[in-house]
């Protein structure tokens, strides 16, 4: 299941749209207002029209500035994150040249979250140290700091999983917020909270937080933050256990998604219908719920699929004209040449532009020949890129419907244990986070050994939070090849089952460590954990295999909890 804070991100991606700036000039205003007001009821390419419209006939550099700004923000709600960047890149110009400290200020908070909503957290990071360094040398207007407060919330919720900071800077911009009444601000921040206590396990306090919000977009008329905070609503019913009361929730918000066409968020609805009736043994309805989210999932990326090949389309006839306009021009100096060379002598001219004539000929058919065949090849590979992702696509809808129908299986089973069930998830779940990886990695062959054992290591923290136990991760950033990446995921999901499950009996204080550090010739691993019962599982033979897989020879120490270490030549 996706994670209950998921939509966040998505939040996020509405926030700097409806707030873009309040300091403008009163006409101009006006129509700024005006195109936040469509975007909030779900007139987004109006919206897109208005704004693109007030960029041309303003004359005021600052105030073209702010227009991209909500531009990029509204283009990045529709998942158009090339033409996002390129709209915040024309505002920060614009800024630069005025030296507008602000609206840098505000133009380095919007990429930041542009960043963070496509889960680039480095890259939004290092938007926000150029926030921090500007908050040092110039005071900035409390209606951007607050923003800048939001999103710093935000990434420390979700990269850097400190919910204590992210609370600090929640109620930072929550205080602006109240000053400068901004409700948009406002509610962003008590979803921000509403996800604090969902990682401190105050469901309660979240489902309170998120139905406040809920009211309040209500309210606003904002359809968008509307869908977005029911979705945090229903999930965070889902995480109380109050399945009933998420259930007519997500029915009545699925309605509400339909009727104002957010396929995106009807998609969601539909996967908290079938988690919350699969809680309840209503399997007929979850699958009902799921064929429904997969239909979705393939209507979302049809449409994704169809804005690229438009986009192509127009680029392709754009470059036909350009050519043609080349050849006319050349073909007009080749004319000019040979009239001036028939002045001159036109016996010796007339053989010559025969002569040329021919040689025109060859050339064109030679540059039409080669033309041909490059369009030929530009086709071939841009309509493989779109294979490629129709494929990556399929297969993690496929890998999603294998996991989801052997958990429904292995309930039927009651012979197998939980933590067998689990573990059998879980070496599935981390085949899926290795294709994810592979598929965003520009290469394809090898992956970020961090970034794809954190994934994994944070599904498994779910059951450490679960069963009390505090964990430790330290990897090294290392790019490994696929194979090796893929045994080193399936070595550590087995190991932590392992612990889970034969390790810890009556312990206080129970933990979990990972270490690999790199050396100077590859890598060293370590696993620790101190409970007292892992010496008695029988043998550990998936491990044993995993190990020869990767060809390294380990050591195991039982005596004060289990340990296990080798060292790795890469």
């Amino acid at each position: 299941m996706t994670k209950p804070y998921f939509l966040f991100s998505v939040l996020g991606a509405v926030f700097l749209c409806v707030c873009a700036a309040p300091q403008l000039s009163a006409q101009y205003s006006m129509d700024l207002n005006y195109s936040r007001d469509l975007i909030k009821k779900n007139k987004i390419d109006s919206a897109i029209l208005i704004l693109n419209a007030g960029i041309k006939k303003s004359a005021n550099a600052t105030e073209k500035g702010l227009a991209y700004l909500q531009l990029g923000s509204t283009y990045k709600q529709e998942q158009q994150y090339a033409r996002a960047l390129a709209a915040y890149r024309s505002a920060l110009q614009l800024f630069k040249t005025q030296k507008a400290t602000p609206g840098i200020f505000l133009t380095y908070t919007g990429i930041a979250e542009l960043y963070r909503y496509q889960r680039l957290y480095r890259d939004a990071e290092e938007y926000l140290k150029l926030c921090e360094d500007l908050l040092k040398r110039e005071k900035i207007p409390d209606a951007y700091l607050m923003k800048f407060y939001s999103r710093k919330a935000a990434l420390f919720s979700e990269y850097h999983q400190k919910p204590d900071s992210a609370l600090i800077y929640s109620e930072k911009a929550m205080i602006l917020a109240h000053k400068t009444e901004d409700r948009d601000v406002l509610m962003q921040s008590l979803m921000e909270i509403s996800g604090i206590y969902v990682r401190k396990h105050d469901y309660a306090q979240a489902i309170k937080l998120s139905a406040e919000v809920v009211a309040l977009a209500q309210k606003d008329g904002n359809v968008q933050l509307q869908c977005d905070a029911l979705v945090n609503l229903c999930r965070n019913l889902n995480l109380n256990e109050e399945y009933s009361k998420s259930i007519r929730t997500s029915l009545e918000a699925f309605e509400f998604a339909k009727k104002n066409k957010k396929t995106f968020n009807q998609l969601l609805f539909a996967d908290n219908l079938q988690v919350a009736y699969s809680k309840i043994n209503d399997y007929r309805n979850a699958h009902k719920y799921l064929r429904i989210r997969l239909d979705l999932t393939e209507d979302f990326y049809n449409k994704l699929h169809d804005q690229k090949v438009l986009e192509y389309e127009k680029k392709f006839r754009l470059a036909e004209k350009q050519n043609q306009i080349d050849d006319n021009h050349k073909l007009l100096l080749l004319k000019e040449e040979e009239l001036k060379r028939q002045e001159l002598i036109r016996y010796f001219i007339l053989l010559m532009m025969l002569a040329a004539v021919l040689l025109t000929g060859v050339l064109l058919y030679n540059t039409r020949l080669i033309r041909k065949k490059n369009t030929a090849l530009r086709l071939a590979s841009e309509e493989n890129e779109l294979l490629v992702s129709e494929t990556h696509h399929r297969i993690n809808n496929n890998l999603q419907l294998i996991s989801i129908l052997i958990q429904n299986e292995l309930k039927k089973n009651p012979a197998l244990d939980a933590f067998s069930r689990r573990r059998i998830t879980a070496n599935i779940d981390s085949l899926g986070v290795l294709h994810r990886h592979l598929y965003q990695n520009a290469t394809g062959k090898s992956l970020d050994l961090h970034a794809y054992l954190k994934d994994i290591w944070e599904n498994a923290e779910v059951l450490f939070e679960a069963n009390g136990i505090t964990n430790r991760f330290e990897v090294a950033h290392t790019v490994l090849p696929e194979m090796q990446a893929m045994y080193f995921g399936l070595l550590v999901t087995e190991l932590c089952m392992n612990s889970l499950k034969h390790a810890f009996t009556q312990e206080n204080h129970k933990n979990i460590a990972l270490l690999i550090t790199s050396t100077d010739n590859g890598l060293s691993f370590c696993y620790t954990d101190n409970g007292k019962g892992t010496a008695e599982i029988p043998k550990l033979q998936l491990v044993d295999k995993l190990c020869r897989q990767l060809r390294v020879q380990y050591q195991l120490d039982t005596t004060n909890g289990f340990q296990i270490n080798f060292d790795m030549n890469i």
